[in-house]
């Protein structure tokens, strides 16, 4: 299942661009009420946006729809959403982000250093998309992280780690990757210095007091977010704050 949500992020000159339900695309003013323009998404044929993001080296908005297993772009020279990102036949294959291939992704963000990581829900993986600067056109390049060996529950070196069907991830303030790893019932970690992956709460030994509450088991979370130097993740059973040490 697709996560449907309200989307939205600030753009450099102070707009605001709202994916809404998952099918269109809206820029507002400052005051985020005031309509400056709607982007023409038809390229999508109806198929939803799960999460879009402003790439500072791109000067763009990438916007990912798990349905057509691709990712697409949009920038202020243009009045519409344009596919930039993998055929459309679903797989995973890393290179040149136009012959890349994706499954379902459905979270992505941008790190400090401009590279934007993201999830393939069906390929149970994290992987990342590189921009290189000196080139005119960027030359972004996808790479996988974790996930080379299919779907599982796996610690340790990324190269050899395992996720199942994830959902969402975010970047900490120390350049390092959460993520909710939704078939595990867990929060992953990702140390982006030494590729190592680490299970923060969850998995299949979890215990019911790890959230510190004695109620919460993580039950396929789908949302992990950091407000006011805290991590929160989302389940089934609710919205659960995790130990700011993670943070």
């Amino acid at each position: 299942m697709v996560r449907v949500v309200e989307l939205s992020i600030g753009l450099p000159d102070g707009l605001l661009m709202s994916a809404g339900d998952g099918t269109e695309l809206t820029l507002y003013e400052a005051d985020h009420t005031t309509v400056r323009r709607r982007i023409d998404c038809s390229v999508l044929d109806g198929a939803r946006i799960s999460d879009i993001v402003w790439s500072h080296k791109l000067s763009a908005v990438v916007a990912a729809v798990p349905q057509r297993h691709q990712l697409f772009r949009w920038d202020a020279h243009t009045d519409s959403l344009q596919e930039w990102g993998g055929t459309g036949e679903p797989g995973r294959r890393d290179g040149k982000v136009a012959q890349a291939k994706f499954a379902a992704t459905v979270s992505i963000t941008e790190a400090g250093d401009g590279t934007l990581w993201f999830v393939d829900r069906d390929t149970s993986s994290l992987r990342c998309l590189v921009v290189d600067t000196d080139r005119p056109d960027g030359d972004p390049h996808v790479v996988t992280v974790v996930g080379r060996h299919g779907a599982g529950y796996l610690d340790g070196p990324a190269a050899d780690a395992k996720f199942d069907h994830p959902e969402d991830l975010q970047i900490l303030y120390d350049g390092s990757v959460v993520v909710a790893d939704t078939g595990n019932h867990a929060l992953r970690h990702v140390d982006r210095t030494d590729r190592e992956v680490t299970t923060i709460y969850g998995g299949p030994e979890q215990r019911a007091d790890e959230l510190g509450d004695e109620d919460v088991v993580l039950d396929a979370p789908t949302r992990v977010t950091v407000a006011d130097s805290h991590l929160w993740v989302v389940d089934r059973n609710g919205r659960h704050l995790v130990e700011p040490r993670y943070v």
